[in-house]
């Protein structure tokens, strides 16, 4: 098989989301870095790619595919030895949607901080209010569960904690995910959980050091 194609940003959470599905069901990608996704993602032969002019892209076979919540879907269900990270079973299934979806209000939740203050200006408290209920929200969602969907771990739990490593773009917004009891234990099992994990959070945190020293 071809290796799969993506387009791909190093510092974008849902790329990285892309990335660590692949990886650990076993899948090569081909990786094409956007060095401007404001330019590069509008040319018109991107734009008949994804009308979102946004990356994660995935290029299968003549097939593309935006969002990363829908490419980690895709790839698990067409392309994983096993269905744990995404069950068939639609009694399971349903609620690694549920927290899907709740990842995807989340993300945006901290863009909304982290866009002001990656463009010099002061975040909004309300904004910061409304991370730090989400993450009151996680903390509950995961009382005397070990993780967010069943008893094992999907890519649900994959999103919601590289959602949670965007904040280390913002160490001084006041957001702290640890504070919340079983939250911090959660990210603790989830970053032991596979090698691919650790290996990109490390390389994240490279990348983010990186640009901070430009």
């Amino acid at each position: 098989m071809a290796p799969l194609k993506l387009y791909n940003h190093p510092l974008s959470p849902p790329c990285r989301l892309v990335r660590l599905v692949a990886g650990v069901i076993g899948v090569d990608l081909k990786i094409e870095d956007m060095k401007d996704v404001y330019k590069d993602l509008k040319t018109p032969e991107m734009l008949k790619k994804n009308p979102q002019h946004t990356v994660p892209i995935l290029e299968d076979n003549g097939i593309y595919i935006s969002e990363s919540r829908a490419i980690a879907m895709y790839l698990v269900s067409k392309y994983a030895k096993d269905d744990s990270l995404y069950p068939k079973d639609l009694n399971k299934r349903v609620l690694v949607d549920q927290r899907l979806f709740f990842d995807q209000d989340f993300f945006h939740r901290i863009l909304n901080v982290f866009m002001p203050v990656f463009q010099g200006k002061q975040a909004d408290p309300s904004k910061i209010e409304k991370v730090n209920d989400s993450l009151e929200t996680l903390n509950r969602m995961l009382d005397s569960k070990q993780w967010l969907a069943g008893d094992k771990i999907t890519i649900a739990d994959y999103a919601v904690a590289i959602s949670i490593s965007a904040l280390e773009f913002i160490p001084d917004s006041g957001i702290d995910a640890t504070k919340q009891p079983n939250v911090k234990q959660w990210l603790s099992r989830v970053e032991s959980s596979h090698p691919k994990y650790a290996e990109g959070l490390k390389e994240y945190r490279e990348a983010l050091k990186k640009m901070k020293q430009k």
